[in-house]
């Protein structure tokens, strides 16, 4: 892989989300990817905390309705936010990993394409 193609990762992230694993799957693959940092979910008597994926400048977080909370970060400051279905979240996430692919270069690119073979064999 020479190049990261958005299209293709938009349908191994999509195929992946309507496989077994599903969301979880996605977000558990794409935390080995440099720049990608996952927070698992944290739960206590009095207060908890969804899991929270950022990949580059996004942040996603499960709702409580299963759909994806996306925020874009730039100097710790939430500047957009967007609530999207999770069926409909892989081209929003090919897009985000593109960001990585191009700040990152070529020393990422092996860990997408990695990610990407495994959705795409889940799927």
């Amino acid at each position: 892989m020479t190049d990261f193609d958005i299209d293709t990762a938009a349908r191994a992230i999509s195929a992946a989300l309507g496989g077994p694993g599903g969301l979880g799957l996605v977000f558990t693959v794409f935390s080995g990817v440099p720049g990608v940092t996952r927070t698992p979910p944290r739960k206590s008597l009095f207060r908890s905390e969804p899991e929270r994926v950022r990949i580059g400048s996004w942040r996603y977080q499960v709702t409580r309705d299963e759909r994806i909370r996306a925020e874009h970060i730039v100097g710790g400051i939430v500047l957009a936010e967007e609530l999207l279905p999770a069926a409909t979240i892989a081209p929003h996430l090919a897009r985000a990993l593109a960001e990585i692919a191009s700040s990152y270069g070529p020393t990422a690119l092996p860990h997408l394409s990695a990610a990407l073979e495994v959705l795409a064999d889940a799927g």
